[in-house]
């Protein structure tokens, strides 16, 4: 029985991927106004790139952005991509 296992996985081992991807797939770039109740000055102030959708402080960090966070009239989880 241990024969026709170890047969098993010298046949089937070589047929199983099992390599990790080589690049993060990424979501897209997009300008993000982060600003949600008293915004005062000039609006380019508040402009900021972030991944869209992101709001999960490790699948930020594993992208290579920075979690922030802003307040106003809710608490919002944003992904900075680029300063």
């Amino acid at each position: 029985m241990k024969i026709l296992f170890l047969l098993f996985l010298i046949v089937t081992l070589p047929t199983i991927d099992i390599s990790l991807p080589s690049q993060v797939k990424k979501p897209p770039i997009v300008d993000h106004f982060a600003c949600s109740d008293y915004c005062p000055g000039p609006e380019e102030q508040y402009m900021v790139k972030i991944y869209a959708g992101v709001t999960d402080e490790n699948r930020c960090r594993q992208l290579g952005g920075k979690p922030s966070t802003y307040y106003g009239w809710d608490e919002y989880h944003i992904c900075i991509a680029e300063e």
